[in-house]
């Protein structure tokens, strides 16, 4: 097995076992917030933290990367961390759904997002690297508040880099409202 497959299967693990360390309940305070997710695609990785219960620290997450980046540059428990890794060509989506309450800063939008719309950060708080460009918004689709940040390993990412993370975003899905 090649280094990135191990990597790739040693991550799914570790995100399994935290999706299932918190047994299942029937209570509604409890409730699971079921994540965001992206329609595969030839030439993009996805890892998910599965459904999480309301009460939990972290919410439900999606992250995406593209196959010509380091994968080691994933890591969901410690992504700033793993941007450092991140290949010039390389692109990681990260999103969140927030759930159904209202936070102030989430504007009304619709899918797909559009990267043009996103807030460009060159430089932030915890920016693991001076290369790394985020990409940020925050919106209410859907009923679902969602948090989208997109990375590049680039502070100028080119036409043909932002087209591959625009049409990964077009196969963003939210959680079907109950």
């Amino acid at each position: 097995m090649n280094v990135r497959a191990c990597l790739f299967a040693s991550l799914c693990l570790l995100v399994l076992a935290a999706a299932g360390a918190a047994p299942a309940r029937s209570d509604s305070r409890r409730a699971a917030l079921p994540p965001p997710s992206f329609r595969p695609a030839h030439g993009w990785w996805t890892l998910t933290t599965g459904p999480t219960e309301t009460t939990q620290q972290l919410p439900p997450q999606v992250w995406a990367i593209n196959v010509r980046s380091n994968l080691a540059a994933l890591v969901p428990f410690d992504l700033f961390q793993g941007l450092k890794r991140l290949s010039p060509q390389g692109i990681v989506i990260w999103a969140t759904t927030i759930g159904p309450k209202r936070l102030s800063g989430f504007r009304p939008a619709v899918l797909p997002l559009r990267l043009s719309s996103f807030r460009v950060d060159h430089g932030w708080e915890m920016q693991p690297a001076p290369n790394i460009q985020q990409r940020l918004l925050g919106v209410r689709v859907n009923g679902w508040q969602v948090d989208v940040r997109v990375y590049f390993a680039t502070q100028h990412p080119g036409k043909k880099l932002l087209a591959e993370a625009q049409a990964e975003l077009n196969r963003l899905l939210l959680p079907q409202r109950g």
